[in-house]
């Protein structure tokens, strides 16, 4: 049954309009207001239409066909317009372009309303009746058979960019994109089909199809987020990363080709972006192509390039580029320059290792000449002679201290490990060292966390300082928490102690010492050292009294990991078995 001309005004204003309002609401976005526009003229044509069909008179018919496509040369021209900005092409829009996209629009307007007088658009017409409704059929000349063309034309353009974004985007973005195309697809296709006579009706069914187009942007922007996320937006945000990002970032085609470079590589290859694309990468930098994995393959290494006789080292990252089905495009090469970072590695090494081989050797030569005095000095002197031998004592342990720490990071990778089976090795040890002291451990038997033998050293240096710095027998209690911690598995070592200076906690919190705020020690260094390795923090708890409590929270164990034997090559020292925790740990960095 057909719908009455009133019906079909009303439905499509209040449809039409009605998106163009929410469209309107979004004008601050790309592509808002081209699709409003499209919109308005849609429904205006729409109710053009509808009139026509709701007038007797021939004469006003006709003034409502020029109206209708007078309307239809913003349709198309809109709905580009729409898809440009919503791709992220609007720079495409220059002003000789408008004009040229709008001067077929003008002459056909032109064209319509002079028609009187040359019959170009139509060259008659004959009214049909079809039961209670009139409707004006023109028997259309070359010029709207162009203009349908020039339509057709344009929808081509913006459906090849809509398909496109759909090819390259995630499923947000795809639903989009669909649901512009059907928005175009159903009139454009209605229109044409009538306009090539396939229809049987008299009545063109446009309008209604405009009311459908209506309907699916109404869900695309209340449901699919229609132009409160776009592609564009995202595409922007990515060129600029890539144009201002400091690493140098080279993409190349599956061929080795370079397709593009950032402002950042250009000093490379000692060329503008724009000359070297196209250009054999291997040609132009072979030690960075030699670095290119198999396609479809991600990469990491650090190579060696020399520009103008300086030599540069770069961290050199390869990321495979998709298109649509997983077909690989290309490879994009970012590099990061570490030479400086590499020179202050190797510096460091070199001083650290220089400075605890001969720290060891100039306090054992210390300590002999020290030795050889004492026996032939009165027991005033001997005690400065003591004195001196137990500093030289604690220079070399805390030497020996560094050098271990410093292997345990290197080394060490983190693995599943039973929390119990590491800490109760320190714990014993601690006992072993104070027998007049309480030292307590509370773990359960099944908690497994993130790490390795380094947080042996790290847990007994926290005992050595608690039972140290106590000012008589010592109580100190190691409990473990696995639900009061965020993330994973939280370690509280508390003692009686008098606690840790506040100016101490705060250098250790900040990660960095200054000439005015630093520590006296590097014990708690060595344990935020070891803690962060593993991926742990440590912090301290507000203090009720005296005494200090530290706590370290460290990763929990996933639970699709093996960890029936975590800890199996852990210390599992005790009174008796002649092996500290601490040399348990050395032997275990040793034999990796």
């Amino acid at each position: 049954m057909l719908l009455s001309p009133l019906s079909v005004v009303l439905l499509a204003a209040v449809v039409g309009m009605g998106v163009a309002v929410l469209a309107w609401l979004h004008r601050d976005r790309p592509g808002a207001g081209p699709l409003a526009a499209f919109v308005v003229a849609a429904s205006l044509w729409t109710v053009a239409y509808g009139l026509e069909l709701a007038v007797p008179d021939v004469q006003t018919m006709v003034r409502l066909v020029q109206v209708q496509l007078t309307l239809s040369v913003v349709v198309p021209v809109a709905w580009l317009a729409t898809v440009l900005e919503y791709t992220g092409h609007p720079h495409w829009l220059t002003k000789r372009r408008v004009a040229l996209l709008l001067a077929e629009p003008a002459l056909f307007v032109t064209l319509v309303w002079s028609n009187r007088g040359h019959g170009l658009v139509w060259a008659g017409s004959e009214t049909a009746v079809v039961g209670q409704t009139s409707a004006l059929v023109p028997v259309w000349g070359l010029a709207r058979w162009a203009h349908l063309a020039y339509m057709l034309t344009l929808i081509l353009v913006g459906g090849v960019l809509l398909v496109r974004q759909m090819l390259r985007t995630n499923e947000l973005f795809q639903s989009q994109s669909l649901a512009l195309l059907v928005a175009i697809t159903i009139p454009t296709m209605a229109h044409s089909l009538y306009a090539l006579g396939e229809f049987t009706e008299t009545l063109d069914p446009t309008s209604l199809a405009y009311v459908g187009s209506g309907i699916v942007l109404s869900l695309a922007l209340l449901r699919g987020r229609l132009l409160d996320v776009a592609p564009v937006t995202r595409d922007l945000g990515r060129e600029a990363i890539f144009a201002e990002m400091d690493d140098r970032v080279v993409i190349v085609d599956e061929g080795g080709r370079i397709v593009d470079v950032n402002a950042a590589a250009t000093d490379l290859f000692g060329e503008e972006a724009a000359a070297l694309s196209g250009e054999s990468l291997r040609r132009r930098l072979p030690a960075l192509a030699e670095t290119l994995p198999e396609t479809g393959e991600r990469a990491q290494t650090e190579t060696r390039l020399e520009r103008e006789g300086a030599v540069r080292y770069f961290d050199v990252r390869v990321t495979p580029l998709y298109r649509a089905y997983g077909v690989v495009s290309g490879h994009l090469v970012s590099l990061r320059d570490v030479t400086d970072r590499r020179q202050r590695e190797q510096r460091l090494d070199v001083l650290n290792r220089l400075l605890r081989h001969n720290v060891r050797n100039e306090m054992n030569v210390v300590r002999g000449n020290a030795d050889l005095l004492r026996d032939g000095v009165s027991d005033s002197e001997r005690e400065r002679i003591d004195r001196i031998l137990r500093t030289v004592d604690t220079i070399v342990e805390r030497s020996n201290k560094m050098g271990r720490v410093s292997e345990a990071l290197e080394n060490e990778r983190t693995r599943p490990v039973s929390l119990r089976r590491l800490l109760l090795p320190v714990v014993e040890e601690a006992r072993e060292r104070t027998p007049e002291g309480e030292v307590t451990l509370s773990c359960p038997e099944t908690c497994t966390v993130e790490g390795g033998p380094s947080l042996t050293l790290a847990f007994g240096e926290l005992l050595d300082n608690a039972i140290e710095h106590s000012d008589g027998p010592p109580t100190v209690a190691v409990t473990v928490a696995t639900d009061d911690a965020e993330t994973g598995v939280l370690v509280r070592v508390s003692d009686d102690g008098p606690g840790i200076a506040p100016h101490e906690r705060d250098v250790i919190l900040a990660g960095r010492e200054t000439p005015l705020r630093h520590g006296s020690g590097v014990g708690l260094w060595l344990v935020h050292w070891v803690v962060r390795n593993v991926g742990g923090t440590l912090a301290f708890a507000p203090a009720d009294g005296d005494g200090t409590t530290v706590e370290i929270e460290l990763p929990a164990a996933g639970t699709d990991r093996d960890t029936a034997g975590a800890g199996d090559d852990l210390p599992t020292g005790g009174p008796g078995d002649g092996r500290s925790a601490t040399a348990a740990a050395d032997a275990a960095a040793s034999e990796r």
